[in-house]
């Protein structure tokens, strides 16, 4: 074997090597680049389960909706009052269960967050949105059901734990 074909090998490893390198970081730029637009949009979703207002909607449809209403109807003929708390809860998660659905958010930090409470409020709102489906002829947050299957599928502890979360409890002081 003569040297410039020894040269032409190294050549070709070594070019092979940068293309390999050049590509990993081009990919880690662009999910970089992907993550930092994607910020906003997760911080608002945050900043909107800290309000006052998504509390009380949560505490009434969790706490009253049932036992104040009747589904067989749906929700739309509701009192306004009513109709805010399920729609503010309802149609937050169905905006949540689009953007896992396409991939928008990761669905493991969706579910590590918002979890066990995801299927628990469908399946107190799924009378109303179903009797609002048969009776409208529409699809209202199918969505959220989908998302609230998900959920359903895995506990958050167990997103949690693949997340690598630990745990570091108080320290034990003696008095």
């Amino acid at each position: 074997m003569d040297g410039s074909v020894v040269l032409n090998a190294i050549a070709l490893v070594v070019s092979v090597g940068a293309l390999g390198t050049s590509l990993a970081v081009a990919r880690r730029q662009l999910r970089l680049a992907h993550n930092s637009n994607l910020l906003p949009i997760v911080l608002d979703l945050f900043r909107e389960t800290r309000t006052l207002d998504f509390s009380q909607s949560m505490e009434y449809i969790r706490d009253q909706l049932t036992g104040q209403h009747p589904a067989d109807d749906g929700y739309r003929n509701l009192p306004e009052e009513v109709k805010v708390h399920i729609r503010r809860v309802g149609l937050f998660y169905d905006d949540i269960g689009k953007l896992v659905t396409h991939g928008v958010v990761d669905e493991q930090l969706i579910l590590g967050a918002y979890g066990n409470a995801i299927p628990r409020t469908w399946d107190t709102l799924a009378p109303f949105v179903y009797a609002e489906r048969e009776k409208y002829r529409n699809l209202t947050m199918v969505y959220f059901e989908d998302l609230a299957c998900r959920a359903s599928a895995t506990t958050m502890q167990r997103v949690h734990a693949a997340a690598g979360l630990r745990a570091r409890p108080p320290e034990q002081r003696s008095m």
